[in-house]
């Protein structure tokens, strides 16, 4: 994926497959690289605009835009999720976006999860603030990549959903020989 990342397998044991994802990008150096230089805790998260997953693509960078609420409870959105699964309840890095008229502001990054109301704090506020970005910029290149994944997700379907379809189907021809037969 042009100007993305990729996980590795790392002896620690936290990632257990690659995965390609579009990073985000400030100042010049990938987020997550500047997340992971003020964690306290190794970080196993991967961007949440990625192929591998084109319809939660679509999803987060409509939330990212502010055309859709944020996935969390809070209303906060999520940038960085799972790498094996995406779900929240795995726990995720997520921000308050604050969309402004010439500004997009994310703003308390902390580290949470889709069952609890408790949003860990990332560093230091002095340490790390609030990121910003140039509004026009930011929404240019979010709905380029939009742009780029919504085809992807016409009639995809995740390997579980293509063998749960076929199944039925096989069923479906199965219970129709039975009943001809009856």
């Amino acid at each position: 994926m042009p100007g993305g990342a990729t996980t590795s397998l790392r002896k620690d044991g936290l990632s257990k497959s690659p995965v390609a994802y579009l990073d985000f990008t400030v100042n010049g150096t990938r987020l997550l690289e500047q997340l992971h230089a003020h964690a306290a805790e190794n970080l196993d998260y991967v961007g949440v605009i990625q192929d591998a997953w084109p319809v939660e693509t679509v999803a987060a960078i409509e939330r990212l835009l502010g055309q859709c609420p944020g996935d969390l409870p809070d209303g906060r959105v999520s940038l960085y999720v799972c790498p094996e699964c995406g779900r929240l309840g795995c726990g995720a890095l997520t921000a308050r976006v604050a969309l402004e008229h010439d500004t997009v502001t994310w703003r308390a990054i902390g580290i949470q999860t889709d069952y609890e109301e408790d949003i860990l704090a990332f560093g230091d506020a002095d340490d790390f603030p609030d990121i910003a970005f140039e509004r026009s910029s930011y929404e240019h290149v979010l709905r380029r990549e939009l742009a780029r994944v919504r085809p992807l997700t016409v009639g995809f379907e995740y390997p579980y959903q293509r063998e749960r379809r076929l199944r039925r189907k096989r069923l479906t021809r199965l219970l129709r020989r039975l009943i001809r037969r009856g």
